[in-house]
Parts: structure tokens; sequence; C-alpha cells
């Protein structure tokens, strides 16, 4: 009886010992993945493996003063017809005073690798004309096709060391994301209201729209702090590029100028873009995520326009908004004015019309 006591025994630690074995490797292995998530996160905090065109852009563009009565923002690589380089033309955004003596000028490319500057052929395309002001592009034709310059000089004969233009880089990926690049203008006054700004990228992050360029110098730190926390998070982007206007041009002047450069930064990043103003949202008519609306849309490439309702909001001396005050302010834009919204629209863009001039020429308007 003794003999058998002690085999069972001897039965049990062996077993006893094995299942220890067998739970201390298991405790072991669950313990590491609990350290490698405590130092990186969840899974779900990462972000999809999806490849994306980096903003390299390191130094942002600014409005320089090229000459008298010329100013200059950023350059960037166009296509032309016939063309099948990355780079053969580069187009920079110019406000033209009066018509000055623009067919004189001369321009040359700074390319990574070549000791000194390479000339190009220089040509200028008036977009708009209005109160003595003209928006234009100012361009450099480039014989080496292949090659993308870094910066873009215009000068004259007389002249020895020009400014130097940034040019941004070409997609090293051909964007047909069918999400939205939010461009939101600068406003009229010094600064963005930064909880108006605050709600409007909370609201459309949350709403499927990951890409936004705000048009302004100076944004509060609470603000940035936000967006920060925001990239991190989530895949939202949120590109700043400083705008100030060395002279006073008409707001459709400046509204040229800003549809054309957010129609070059939507290549780096979506297929479709909108010039918004901060007190502006996009409101999906269908469903909760906007990405989700635009491909059930099936929007025709060019200008769509959106019916725009004016929030009560906006017309603080009517007598019905006093009631609509509101401790968040995007809650009062759940309120519109039916009269002042009447026949005002605003174009959401897609990207891939009829190329004319290396350009994209979008077809008639369609409502949406």
């Amino acid at each position: 009886m003794k003999k058998f006591t002690k085999c069972t025994f001897m039965i049990a630690a062996v077993v006893s010992t094995l299942l220890f074995c067998v739970y201390k490797l298991r405790y072991d292995r669950l313990y590491h993945v609990m350290q490698v998530l405590e130092v990186f996160g969840t899974p779900s905090d990462f972000h999809s493996c999806e490849r994306k065109n980096e903003d390299i852009d390191l130094v942002p563009p600014t409005w320089l003063q090229l000459e008298p009565g010329v100013q200059v923002y950023s350059g960037q690589c166009v296509k032309l017809p016939g063309e099948d380089g990355a780079c053969p033309q580069v187009d920079v955004l110019a406000i033209i005073k009066e018509n000055p003596d623009i067919d004189s000028l001369l321009c040359k490319f700074w390319i990574e690798g070549s000791t000194q500057p390479i000339l190009g052929t220089f040509s200028h395309r008036v977009l708009m004309t209005e109160k003595g002001h003209s928006s234009a592009f100012l361009s450099c034709q480039s014989k080496y096709v292949t090659k993308v310059p870094f910066g873009i000089s215009f000068f004259r004969k007389q002249e020895e060391s020009p400014a130097v233009i940034p040019v941004s880089s070409v997609p090293d990926l051909p964007v047909n994301s069918p999400t939205i690049l939010t461009c939101i203008r600068p406003t009229s006054g010094s600064l963005m209201a930064p909880s108006l700004l605050t709600e409007s990228i909370l609201f459309h992050s949350m709403i499927g729209i990951t890409r936004f360029i705000l048009y302004a110098n100076v944004l509060p730190h609470s603000f940035q702090s936000i967006v920060a926390k925001l990239e991190i998070k989530t895949q939202v982007q949120v590109q700043v590029r400083p705008w100030r206007l060395s002279t006073e041009v008409s707001a459709n002047i400046e509204n040229s100028l800003l549809d054309q450069d957010c129609y070059a930064q939507s290549k780096l990043h979506a297929l479709h873009y909108i010039l918004l103003r901060e007190n502006q949202i996009l409101m999906p008519a269908t469903g909760s995520n906007l990405t989700q609306t635009l491909n059930a849309s099936l929007l025709e490439p060019g200008p769509n326009q959106l019916k725009v309702r004016r929030f009560c909001s906006e017309y603080p001396n009517d007598k019905k908004t006093a009631y609509l005050t509101r401790p968040v302010s995007i809650l009062q834009s759940t309120y519109y004015h039916k009269n002042m919204s009447a026949n005002v629209t605003r174009n959401l863009v897609r990207r891939g019309g009829v190329t004319v001039g290396g350009k994209s020429a979008p077809p008639a308007n369609k409502q949406t």
C-alpha cells in the first residue's frame, strides 16, 4: 500500500512539474508580448500599411517679392502634352501689379548634382485680372525633363544673384485615394479662431477626412498640441502653408491663387479637394463617412457644385439667432438660414479633367 502511495505521489509530482514548465513557458511568452504592447501600443493604435507620399517640403513656401510689382509663392512641376519626363515645366504662382515688363524675364533651374544653374525657357500665363492686380503663373520649361529641380530663379540680364524659389517634389505614387484634401483658407483678420479651427479638424476627421492644409502664419499652442496627438493616434495629416501677402488684392484674386495651390497639393494627398473657410464644414447627405459617400456618388472629373447652407450664427443681428447659442460653436451649425442659403454653391473638385497646356481643364459643372 505504501509503495502504491509513493508511486502515485511521484507520478503527480512529475505531471505537476511538466505542467508548471508549460505554464512558465506560456507565461514568459505572454509577458514579452505585453512588454512590446506597453512600449509600442496596441494594434489598433497603428496606422495602416498603405503607402503614402511623404511631405518632404522641410522649408515651407512664403510669398517673396521678385521685383517691384511682382510677388511669387511656390513652384510645382507640371506635365506637358507629349512629354513623359518627371518635370518638363515648373509653374510658379505669382501676383502681378499693373502689368510690368514680364516678358523680358529669364529663368533657370537649380538641380541637385549640378554646380551651376541650368537655363530654361520663360513664359507666363494670367489666370485672372481685377482691380489692378493679376494672378498668374510664371513658367520655366526645361530641356532635361527627367531632372526634378529643387529651386527655380527668375531674373533679368543685369542681375547676378536672384532669389531661389522652392519647387515641390514630384509625387512618387499616383494619388487616387477617394478621400478629400480640405484646404482651409486664411481669415480676413490676423489670427484664426482656435476653437472653430479645432472643432473643424476634429469634426472632419470623424467623418473620414484625413488630409488638411491650413493657410496660416500663426497657430495657438493648444491647437498644435491637439493636432500632434491626432496625427499620432490616427491617419490624419495636417500641413501648414504660410500665407501673407505683402500687397492687398481682391478676394477673387486671392481665391484663384489659393485654389491653384490647393489643386497642386492635392496631387500629393487625394483625388478630391475643396477650399473652405474655418467656419465651414462638410456634411455627407447620407451615412456618416464622407469617403464612402464619395465612392457612391460617382462624381465627374472637374468641379462639382455643392449646395451651401449659411449658418444662422453667421447673422448675429437676426432675432432667431439669439435663441441658438450652444456651448460648442459647431452645434450652432445645425441651424441654417434658408433665405441666405438660396443659390449659394461651392465647388468640390475631382482631379482628372482634359489636359490643356499642362493643366487639368474640368468639364462643365455638375450639381450634387
